[in-house]
């Protein structure tokens, strides 16, 4: 990364290309993104997730966590029946006895080449 006392250019390819930080429960709503155009509440414990800038391929990396308001482990996973595309992904949130839950924190970060 380079500032040259002005915006800072991304050098490094690393990067996270998008970032997502949302509530599922009640309302579905974002907390804040990167490169995320919307975002859907597609299930019980499953958002969907849509991509503004396209990724090259559907060989990117996402990962993320979950949070909840009690002792119950949270899970974040990518969706059973998924597709990756370069586009999009959808995510699950399980607790810790397997069941979908929906929570009221949910962050992924996703890393890979842009189209």
């Amino acid at each position: 990364q380079s500032t040259g006392g002005s915006a800072a250019t991304l050098t490094n390819q690393s990067a996270a290309k998008a970032l997502l930080s949302c509530e599922n429960e009640g309302t579905l709503s974002i907390h804040g993104s990167i490169n995320i155009s919307s975002i859907s509440d597609d299930a019980t414990g499953r958002i969907g997730i849509t991509i503004n800038n396209n990724f090259a391929n559907n060989d990117y990396s996402i990962s993320g966590i979950a949070g909840g308001n009690s002792n119950s482990d949270r899970n974040l996973a990518l969706g059973d029946d998924a597709n990756l595309t370069a586009g999009g992904v959808v995510v699950d949130i399980k607790n810790s006895s397997g069941s979908a839950a929906d929570v009221p924190y949910a962050s992924s970060t996703i890393h890979g080449d842009l189209a």
